[in-house]
């Protein structure tokens, strides 16, 4: 009997904050198919920083109480400590739209993920898409890197999973 290897995933740091606000939702849930050992998190020191300081911006802590540093922390910790981490990808993937987005991409890229999981349409998830020169270099380079929303995202893994009546 061979079992199915682990998708290797890279998670955008709106993923994180909307699973810290909530513990409902599509982001809320990638957080529980992690931490119930759905899937392998990749994760780089320049992600880390972000996941640490954007929950923290006083525009999200004024509205969101729940938002703490000792919970931001604890969280981050839990996260850390069953992620792999790759310190500091190579920059190989430059996008001109949103150059802050680029630790994602190039983490993907090193850590050879299946999926990056992003909310961000306008500067991420247009890559699948093959219109843009981005695009295109994008999917040509790394056709084995999805780039999904989180539900989608979680019907993908759903699908991968082996149905009861063949247990």
């Amino acid at each position: 009997m061979s079992e199915k290897k682990l998708p290797r995933v890279v998670l955008d740091t709106v993923v994180f904050v909307q699973a810290l606000i909530s513990g409902r939702g599509s982001s809320a849930a990638c957080v529980d198919r992690l931490k119930h050992g759905e899937f392998i998190l990749l994760l780089s020191n320049a992600v880390i920083e972000e996941i640490r300081e954007v929950p923290l911006r006083p525009e999200l802590t004024r509205k969101y109480s729940q938002l703490t540093l000792a919970r931001v922390i604890a969280f981050l910790d839990d996260i850390v400590a069953i992620a792999i981490l790759i310190p500091s990808p190579p920059a190989v993937f430059k996008l001109p739209r949103d150059p802050k987005d680029e630790p994602f991409i190039n983490l993907a890229i090193a850590g050879d993920a299946d999926y990056l999981v992003t909310w961000n349409d306008r500067h991420l998830t247009y890559l699948m898409k093959r219109d843009t020169p981005e695009g295109e270099e994008f999917c040509s380079r790394f056709p084995a890197i999805r780039i999904a929303n989180p539900p989608a995202f979680l019907g993908a893994i759903e699908a991968q999973k082996p149905s009861a009546a063949a247990e």
